[in-house]
């Protein structure tokens, strides 16, 4: 949640990785089905729509994913999450997705998982056509972060979740409560471990979106992320949410 009890662009993604998670694990495909065969999914992108409904801390919330685009080397997984008892969109989005092999490090065909997915092609949420990050921005604010244990997953490098947090460490505490992410986009390039250092650095666009750039400390470029904001319609009540449940 946001501090304004709503729901995050980190939960999002946290929602729609476990749903792939375990629809990946219904075909036997998932993370622990492919370690045996030292090959594993690496998310590459994601793409999500936050719509204007208000979803807050307790609601009961559905996410529904589903492959719309199988190409030789990339799986394209798009998902949508509603609100379970009223049926309102709350988010919608695409992601692409690799199979590696964990040995040589090299991407792999998909010919050997596609036989067991059914592909909706009817069902594609937004174009898979790359999205490319502007070179050029205003800076606005720089921010470092030593790597922890809590921002590790089970491969032992940084979560991709975390990079999404990370990445708002960069945004002010007082236009973060005055302001909803409409749209966000994560390039996901390069990995980072335990001990590094992110520098986490907050590009203002002439759109008036804003690019956060993670780079580790020999300057490569870990991870990208595009956020659109909104104005929100009216503070939070926080003692209202709570009386909700």
């Amino acid at each position: 949640m946001n501090k304004d009890y709503r729901l995050s662009p980190a939960a999002v993604l946290l929602y729609f990785q476990e749903s792939y998670a375990r629809f990946m694990g219904c075909l036997h495909l998932a993370a622990f089905d492919l370690a045996k065969e030292h090959r594993m999914w690496i998310i590459t992108e994601m793409s999500a729509e936050m719509t204007e409904a208000d979803t807050f801390w307790g609601d009961d919330i559905e996410v529904t994913i589903w492959v719309s685009e199988i190409t030789p080397l990339r799986v394209y997984a798009d998902f949508q999450v509603t609100n379970a008892d009223s049926g309102v969109l709350i988010a919608k989005g695409t992601s692409c997705w690799n199979l590696m092999n964990g040995e040589t490090r090299k991407l792999e065909d998909t010919a050997s998982v596609a036989p067991y997915i059914t592909v909706l092609p009817e069902m594609m949420t937004e174009s898979h056509k790359k999205v490319r990050f502007p070179k050029d921005g205003e800076m606005l604010k720089v921010v470092s972060h030593t790597v922890n244990q809590l921002d590790l997953d089970f491969n032992g490098h940084v979560n991709n979740r975390s990079y999404v947090n990370i990445a708002m460490l960069t945004v002010p505490d007082r236009f973060i409560v005055a302001h909803r992410t409409r749209h966000f986009t994560v390039h996901w390039l390069h990995e980072t471990y335990l001990g590094e250092t992110l520098t986490c650095t907050l590009y203002g666009l002439t759109d008036g979106a804003y690019m956060h750039k993670l780079t580790r400390a020999d300057g490569t470029v870990a991870a990208e992320i595009l956020s659109e904001w909104e104005p929100l319609a009216s503070n939070v009540d926080v003692s209202a949410v709570a009386k909700r449940r």
